[in-house]
This record gives C-alpha cells, sequence and structure tokens, in this order.
C-alpha cells in the first residue's frame, strides 16, 4: 500500500500556507487556489517589526499582496506568450529580507507551479526553486 501526503496535510503541518482566498480574488489572474511554502512564507510575507525598521511600513498583509501580484503578472505573461512553457513558471519579487536590519529590497526568484491537487483539481504551489 502506498501512502501519500496530501496537499491538505502539508497544509496542516504548517509545510504549506493557503494564500488569503480573499487577496487571490481581488487580484484575479488565478486558474486555481493558491498556496506557498513555509520557506516563501518566512521569506517573502512575515514580518516583524524591529528597532529601526519602523520607517519602512511593512505589513504581512502588503507584502502578501505584493508576492500574489507578482505571481499573477507571472501567470499572465505566460498565458500571453507564443510558447507554451509547461506547468512551471518563474516568479522575480523585490522584497526586504525580515531579518530586523535589513532596510534595501532584494531580488529574490520563486517558482509557481500549477498540478493536481489531492482530488485531482488544479491547485498553485509558489516555492524557493530548490524546494520544486
Amino acid at each position: 500500500m502506498t501512502t501519500t501526503y496530501t496537499r491538505a496535510q502539508a497544509i496542516a503541518d504548517g509545510y504549506l500556507i493557503e494564500a488569503d482566498p480573499q487577496l487571490v480574488a481581488t487580484l484575479g489572474g488565478f486558474p486555481a487556489p493558491v498556496a506557498y511554502t513555509d520557506a516563501v512564507f518566512r521569506e517573502c510575507i512575515a514580518w516583524r517589526d524591529a528597532p529601526g525598521t519602523e520607517a519602512l511600513r511593512q505589513d504581512e498583509v502588503q507584502r502578501e499582496w505584493d508576492l500574489l501580484l507578482m505571481t499573477s503578472r507571472a501567470i499572465g505573461a505566460a498565458c500571453s506568450s507564443a510558447r507554451p512553457r509547461g506547468n512551471r513558471l518563474t516568479v522575480e519579487l523585490f522584497r526586504i529580507p525580515c531579518d530586523g536590519s535589513s532596510v534595501k529590497a532584494q531580488r529574490v526568484i520563486l517558482v509557481a507551479t500549477i498540478g493536481p491537487g489531492d482530488c485531482g483539481e488544479p491547485v498553485i504551489t509558489i516555492a524557493r526553486p530548490s524546494e520544486g
């Protein structure tokens, strides 16, 4: 008997985090539900104010919005391309690291993959290239 680790289990375990459905709906352009890995959440969305970072005006909702916006744009570009790119695409994002001292945005490359969910339905997962 083969045991399969499901997307639902990965979400329950905290390995995958579901994107805010309201943000996904507001942005549009997503053909399926979206989740990202815990590593992507920690690197690109999580935010904690630290001494000296108050002027940055960062928060997790804004950072999630930025990630989803750049992913939506990458999906739009791929869909309008004359050459199909398969089920995986690159997402480029600039974000301020959440390390308590950085104040300058740094470039991050992520991948978004569309594939079958637990019941065969399409789902999108955003991950670091090394996770995918």
